[in-house]
């Protein structure tokens, strides 16, 4: 298939580490296949990139009102996620209390409702446990270096623990007044086998009130091939990216079995930029902690249900959002681990409320060691 939107191609490639020549003449798909025996590969290259965004999150937090780096700035250093904190908390008058409630934690979680709800403010709680569970087993530490760089020490290979457990936890917190004891959630944490991530995988600027965060395509493509130059496929991204949503999902379709066919092209361009000007983050420092977020507004266009057109068992219409059709995706194209595929009924709750949402936050609770 010719992808014409994206410009006539006629380039020869060399990548010796596959010790073969490919010629890609109008075929963006060809092109990219060089890369596909290496990125099937690894179930760990979704821990890398997990890693990744969460580390280039952090990277924003150093920026001032200028749109370089300062050396000087007080916040470079070394950050490590927040502790995991608890308390038995009343999220409703009359109700009794939640025991072992999370009150914070590594995940920055904030959901409230436009009445009054205690549904979200128990379900954000029950954010702040899941990610007091899964983030310390993959992230140790972020250092932000003077030069604008960011290394993270992170786990290369984990073994995620607890998977098996979470929804339980998550349930029981919900409805059955109770989230599990503070030690059985940090005795989790990673204590070993922690690498340093390269530096050049993101970059950050200050625009309309925002710190932006850019992650380098490129780079992360190359470090996720086992530290491969990847700069001759930098224009091939750079096409893609700027290419209509069709082309785009068809890459992704032959590439990587990813269909997204059912997700609107609004998403589609907001993903395309965000990967070419970078996340807009909101910024917030409070008792000596740094939060760094996206907000309900960066969420809107992937949350928004619609009628599918289908029945359930019940005759009952079937609505979805994008997210929803992105994770099914991913799912089905086996690059989600297992442990982690049962999120969907997250998903699915956070949608169902969506209409009724007056501020949702999730990102990073940071503290500098």
């Amino acid at each position: 298939m010719k992808y014409r939107p994206c410009g006539y191609l006629k380039i020869i490639v060399i990548l010796q580490p596959f010790k073969y020549y490919y010629l890609c003449d109008g075929n963006i798909t060809q092109m990219c296949l060089l890369i596909k025996s290496r990125i099937e590969m690894r179930k760990n290259l979704f821990y890398y990139l997990f890693t990744v965004l969460c580390t280039a999150t952090l990277f924003i937090s150093c920026s001032d009102d200028e749109d370089t780096p300062n050396p000087v700035n007080p916040l470079v250093g070394v950050y490590s996620l927040s502790d995991y904190e608890t308390a038995d908390f009343v999220v409703a008058e009359g109700d009794d209390p939640i025991k072992n409630f999370p009150k914070a934690g590594p995940l920055y979680a904030k959901w409230d409702a436009k009445k009054e709800d205690p549904f979200t403010v128990a379900a954000s709680g029950m954010f702040r446990m899941m990610g007091a569970t899964m983030l310390p087993q993959v992230l140790n530490t972020i250092e932000m270096s003077e030069d604008g760089n960011i290394i993270a020490s992170y786990v290369d290979k984990p073994t995620l623990q607890g998977t098996d457990k979470l929804m339980n936890w998550a349930m029981a917190g919900l409805m059955g007044g109770m989230f599990p004891e503070k030690s059985e959630i940090t005795s989790l944490a990673a204590t070993s086998g922690f690498v340093n991530s390269p530096a050049g995988l993101a970059t950050w600027s200050e625009s309309n009130g925002k710190v932006v965060v850019k992650l380098n395509i490129t780079n992360i493509l190359g470090a996720a091939l086992g530290g491969q130059d990847a700069s001759s496929l930098e224009t091939i991204i750079n096409q893609v990216l700027t290419g209509e949503p069709a082309v785009l999902k068809e890459l992704l379709k032959s590439l990587f079995q990813i269909d997204l066919a059912n997700v609107t092209d609004a998403s589609i361009r907001q993903l395309q930029g965000w990967a070419l000007n970078g996340i807009p983050m909101n910024k917030k420092e409070e008792n000596g902690k740094t939060y760094l977020y996206l907000d309900k507004s960066a969420f809107d266009t992937f949350m928004t249900l619609r009628d599918t057109g289908e029945k359930d068992d019940y005759g009952e219409p079937i609505i979805k959002n994008d997210l929803l059709y992105v994770w099914e995706a991913l799912v089905s194209a086996n690059l989600i681990p297992a442990e982690a595929a049962g999120a969907v009924a997250l998903i699915q709750i956070i949608s169902g409320y969506w209409s009724e949402t007056k501020t949702f936050d999730i990102g990073l609770d940071l503290m500098k060691q």
